[in-house]
């Protein structure tokens, strides 16, 4: 038998006490301050509402904002073993969750969040505010708009098991080494994930790597002089409306091509049969072109081939639509552009504004190999192969991550599930 066995049989033979969150604690509300509060250095320790979503886990020991001085008798604090319970948000998901507050020293909390004050394991609080049946009970009462919110009073309805704390701290112990459990396999798959990366673009780099005496009947040209045209879509601000009735052909931007491909999803613009025809008046689009994105926030540079072209979507201005000649193969090209020795030509011309663009000059500019047609059917079967295993990597590490996470929170339920004692 498990020693929390052990512990349920001997302190609640008899089943675990089901009680109100009101019944176990009080709530009281932070107070306001804002973002030009905030210093650097000498000011008060804070606790922000955004902060637990983006920085704090289960718990907490040391603040990581501050806040000025002279407005400290304005706030209310958390103290140690308090928990900060979010109150208000942008959405629901988030919304009840809460972080045990195990430091020193006390902090102030921003009024869109909750101080509940207890006489409990602050831990097992913490691991007990993230349990579905919980948020079950509390999200018919979480009022929906811009700001998303719910009342201390409706938190306080919530009904929760509180075994005696001894057996509270026994969940907080398993519950936590099984945390840190997760945490330390997530970071070794994330760890292999960047490893095979760094593997699969040293070994295209080496495959695209064409010094001596890898230079025999390599021919060395600017892009420009080995292509038969580059065209650009249509900008819908002058031209046409995007997404309006009857549109349901996709309209493609630098944010749906990633791995490789073009990707439509329902972040995807739509247009309708005329806009194709009008974009292809000026892009041209056919089978067998090389996209390269040449405008956008973390975009710029990504590609893709056309494979099968069946006038079924069309593209924007910020695509350049790349047909070769019959001695380049368009994804033999697309390889080289993601080469470091291609990329360290064009990247540093990446215009740095708002919006970070790469004129057609700069990339036509660029200074490409061009092996004989086999040699470049040969590298660009290589390669395939390793992006494929290095997709298919990036797949299957998530979804083991995922199903880490589900099987963790499987657990943390039944853990956290006990026989009710009778009223």
């Amino acid at each position: 038998m498990s020693k929390l066995s052990k512990l349920i049989k001997e302190l609640c033979p008899e089943g675990v006490e089901y009680r109100p969150l009101g019944e176990i604690g009080s709530f009281e509300r932070g107070r306001r301050f804002v973002k030009a509060d905030a210093v650097e250095s000498d000011g008060i320790p804070c606790v922000h509402y955004g902060e637990l979503y983006t920085h704090y886990g289960l718990w907490a020991n040391v603040h990581k904002s501050q806040i000025r001085s002279d407005i400290q008798t304005k706030l209310r604090y958390a103290e140690k073993n308090d928990v900060i319970i979010v109150g208000a948000g942008e959405n629901n998901i988030d919304i009840g969750i809460a972080v045990a507050w195990l430091g020193d020293y006390k902090v102030a909390v921003h009024d869109a969040c909750y101080i509940f004050k207890h006489q409990q394991d602050p831990k097992y609080i913490s691991y007990l505010l993230r349990t579905n049946s919980y948020h079950q009970q509390i999200k018919k009462f979480v009022s929906e708009g811009k700001i998303c919110s719910i009342s201390a009073e409706n938190l306080a309805k919530a009904v929760l098991p509180f075994p005696p704390v001894p057996i509270q701290q026994e969940i907080v112990r398993i519950l936590d080494r099984y945390t840190e459990l997760e945490e330390q396999l997530e970071s070794e798959l994330k760890a292999e994930l960047e490893a095979r990366k760094l593997q699969y673009e040293y070994y295209r780099n080496q495959l695209l790597n064409f010094a001596p005496p890898r230079n025999e009947n390599v021919k060395w040209v600017k892009l420009g002089d080995a292509i038969i045209s580059l065209k650009t879509g249509l900008n819908p601000r002058k031209n046409f409306v995007l997404n309006e009735e009857g549109s349901n052909k996709p309209y493609i931007t630098g944010k749906d091509i990633y791995n490789n491909k073009i990707n439509v999803t329902d972040r995807t613009d739509m247009i309708n049969d005329k806009t194709i025809m009008l974009i292809n008046k000026r892009a041209c689009l056919e089978s067998g072109l090389l996209l390269f994105a040449s405008t956008g926030t973390g975009t710029v540079g990504r590609m893709a081939v056309i494979e099968k072209y069946n006038n079924d979507w069309a593209m924007s201005e910020t695509l350049y639509a790349i047909k070769t000649d019959e001695g380049l193969l368009p994804k033999f090209l697309m390889h080289c552009l993601y080469s470091d020795n291609l990329r360290s030509q064009f990247e540093p011309k990446i215009s740095k504004g708002s919006v970070p663009h790469l004129k057609v000059v700069d990339l036509l500019n660029v200074i490409i190999p061009i092996p004989s047609i086999d040699e470049q059917q040969k590298i660009v079967s290589i390669i395939d192969r390793f992006e494929s295993l290095s997709i298919n990597l990036q797949s299957d590490i998530p979804a083991e991550i995922t199903a880490r996470r589900i099987q963790y929170e499987y657990y943390r339920e039944k853990l956290l599930t006990f026989k009710r004692k009778a009223a």
